[in-house]
């Protein structure tokens, strides 16, 4: 194979080389590349020159290239062996690696990532869970059936989950049990879910599983890590925080009790979705907007999720037709904003061709936050002013080589198009005082 017409087309020839050497030294890794179809091998230069920790994590383990064959499935049949965390965090990075490589290459939906990334978590968290649990049986908490509601929100939630993303859970559980006093019970399914969120943030050598973000629960931090469903049912009642309803627009089960869920999801309709917009919710709403303003003013280089024209200016917009249609609109009870963008357009909230430029601008977004997130695997928002490293990130999303001044020019062309759309979203929510 003649690398080095290829290593011209990479996000950067010199970095691309320089790696592909170190790899090619390797004997196992030299095997598996020689092995590539020739189409291949332009995705994994790529790979490797835009992802600084997944060419560090191959160095490692060079075995994990010969997974890219089967990149476009995830294989969860490994996960019934796997007995303890180093490796779960190594079946984590390998199907991470795979769902990196599709993203690279271009020739799946979108949504195929984002579903891959958020499953792949799922599998994840619950896997974590039952480890944990083994440890905990022996104190007399009985985990069959497992006796809490793993609810997901936020990315994860709407099945959209980033490269590199906390996971925003909360935890309800059942109001008795039949195995002990309840405050016993209170106590070890708490344990268990601390417990929970020490392995899963625990970092080795070859990283870490996930970012848990326990803060949307009843009281945020200074609240109980799992409170009982009834406990959790009286507190919505009586809160009148606007992002708490939007928070849990995006709730899904993922873990536990699904019938204990199912339960919980049914009595916060009235919380979740209005039916009608009351001067005090228009209110609460306008301050959000507000809130969002600021926050972007105070902030220096362009942030992709948080800036004008980002990915939350679509968000927002959407989250708002949501919540104020969805008691007579019921399929628009879901929590992707991918789907919602589709049924919103099919119910003719918006045009097709306004629907469509939606949906083409926030997977584009989306597309370039995880390319941000996947150098490092840092949670990182911020596209660098140095035309380098722009240069870098718009080859590796096909828009020409590096070496071609022109690639950042239709890079930035584009993104500003994209920026417009999202930014008339947020411009058509509510009034109010803006920034």
């Amino acid at each position: 194979m003649n690398y080095d017409a290829l290593l011209k087309e990479s996000p950067d020839p010199d970095i691309g080389e320089d790696r592909l050497q170190r790899l090619l030294e390797d004997s196992t890794a030299r095997r598996y590349l020689d092995k590539l179809p020739d189409e291949d091998v332009p995705c994994f230069l790529n790979l490797i020159t835009i992802s600084n920790f997944i060419y560090r994590y191959l160095c490692r383990h060079p075995e994990v290239i010969a997974t890219l064959y089967g990149a476009q499935t995830l294989d969860i049949s490994e996960l019934d062996s796997i007995s303890d965390l180093d490796s779960l965090r190594h079946f984590k990075y390998k199907e991470l690696i795979k769902i990196s490589w599709l993203d690279i290459c271009q020739r799946y939906s979108y949504q195929i990532v984002l579903d891959r990334l958020s499953l792949l978590a799922e599998y994840i968290i619950n896997k974590t869970m039952e480890l944990v649990a083994r440890d905990l049986e022996c104190n007399g908490l009985k985990n069959d059936p497992v006796p809490f509601t793993i609810f997901a929100l936020g990315k994860l939630g709407a099945v959209e989950l980033n490269f590199s993303s906390d996971v925003d859970l909360i935890f309800v559980s059942r109001n008795e049990t039949d195995e002990m006093s309840y405050p016993d019970y209170q106590e070890l399914i708490t344990e268990q879910v601390r417990r929970f969120s020490q392995a899963i943030e625990h970092r080795s050598e070859d990283g870490f599983l996930y970012r848990v973000d326990l803060k949307l629960r009843p009281w945020g931090r200074s609240g109980p890590l799992i409170i009982s469903i009834d406990e959790t049912e009286l507190y919505y009642e009586a809160s009148n925080e606007a992002w708490e309803r939007f928070a849990w627009l995006r709730a899904r089960i993922i873990g536990g009790d699904r019938k204990l869920g199912d339960n919980l999801l049914e009595r916060l309709q009235p919380f979740i979705y209005l039916r009608s917009l009351g001067s005090d919710d228009l209110i609460r709403f306008i301050k959000i907007k507000n809130d969002m303003s600021a926050q972007r003013a105070r902030s220096g280089s362009w942030n992709v999720k948080l800036g004008n024209g980002g990915i939350r200016d679509i968000e927002f917009f959407i989250q708002m037709l949501q919540i104020v249609n969805a008691t007579s609109h019921s399929q628009l009870k879901t929590t992707s904003t991918l789907k919602l963008i589709d049924l919103l357009t099919t119910k003719g909230f918006f045009s097709r061709k306004e629907g469509g430029d939606i949906y083409e601008s926030y997977v584009f977004l989306r597309r370039l936050e995880n390319r941000l997130q996947m150098v490092d695997e840092l949670q990182t928002h911020k596209l660098a002013d140095e035309p380098q490293q722009r240069r870098k990130i718009a080859c590796s999303l096909g828009f020409g080589p590096a070496s071609d001044d022109s690639t950042i020019e239709k890079f930035d062309r584009k993104l500003l198009e994209y920026r417009q759309v999202a930014s008339s979203c947020f411009d058509r929510i509510l009034p109010g005082e803006t920034s």
